[in-house]
């Protein structure tokens, strides 16, 4: 790879282990998308989880887009969109978004907001979105508090990593999209949730993470595998599975006729 994005070498594990979003929250996403035109850009794409979750719930008359840029990522996701989706995947940056002022009726982000200059990014959202436009935040967060596995797995790339926090995700979105002059009816939903898998699963869903290269790179992948089978095993259920709790949040605003 040579775009030095920090999912390089991450994208098939990424894919083949990170959890979809709740349908629930998908179909209210849906119901508040209802300005033209059906244009919809999804930012920070990764391997087309979000995309093509955006385009299943706004169904086949909305023309979507995937904004990635990591190659590595956007690889992965054209790989993993069937052609009949009719998803784009594009390179490009949440800061510079490549579209028309006006031209999208909803931007969407799904597990990448604390990536983003978030001013730079939102005042792009207000230049892109047509008038009645709405963006979508929206992200599974693994509810370590609930969890001695999530515990253990966060104390251990902690204790491994010295510039890591558990808490990088810890966003006061809500505030934030309130407080933008060119939005209203802003909203946080949230759905609680739990996720069944085997350890092998497991394993790789923590190993898709970009937070785990420093501690890949200390003690090799290898080491760092066999400890994430190790707390499988000590925390995990009696028929081999554990248990991901889960609050998938999404927030919602339109931007106002006016702006």
């Amino acid at each position: 790879m040579t775009d030095d994005n920090p999912f390089d070498g991450l994208a098939a594990r990424y894919q083949a282990n990170r959890p979809d979003y709740p349908e629930s929250l998908l179909e209210k996403l849906a119901a508040r998308a209802t300005v033209s035109p059906s244009n919809a850009a999804d930012i920070g794409a990764g391997t087309g989880i979000s995309t093509r979750a955006l385009k299943r719930a706004l169904g086949a008359d909305w023309r979507v887009t995937g904004i990635e840029p990591g190659s590595d990522m956007r690889r992965q996701a054209v790989e993993s969109t069937p052609e009949d989706d009719g998803i784009v995947f594009l390179e490009g940056s949440a800061e510079s978004l490549p579209f028309d002022d006006g031209s999208l009726g909803v931007v969407n982000v799904g597990q990448a907001i604390q990536f983003f200059d978030r001013p730079v990014f939102f005042d792009e959202v207000r230049r892109v979105l047509a008038k009645g436009g709405l963006l979508s935040i929206i992200q599974n967060n693994r509810v370590w508090q609930k969890s001695p596995l999530l515990d253990a797995h966060e104390t251990y790339v902690e204790t491994n990593d010295p510039t890591y926090s558990r808490s990088y995700r810890d966003i006061d979105l809500l505030t934030e999209m309130r407080a933008l002059a060119w939005a209203e009816n802003v909203d946080r939903l949230h759905t609680d949730w739990e996720r069944a898998i085997d350890a092998d699963r497991f394993v790789g869903t923590m190993m898709s993470r970009r937070t785990m290269k420093p501690t890949v790179a200390k003690l090799g992948e290898a080491a760092v595998e066999a400890s994430l089978h190790s707390m499988a095993a000590e925390y995990g259920n009696a028929d081999g599975t554990v248990t991901i709790p889960y609050v998938t949040e999404l927030f919602l605003a339109m931007k106002t006729q006016d702006a």
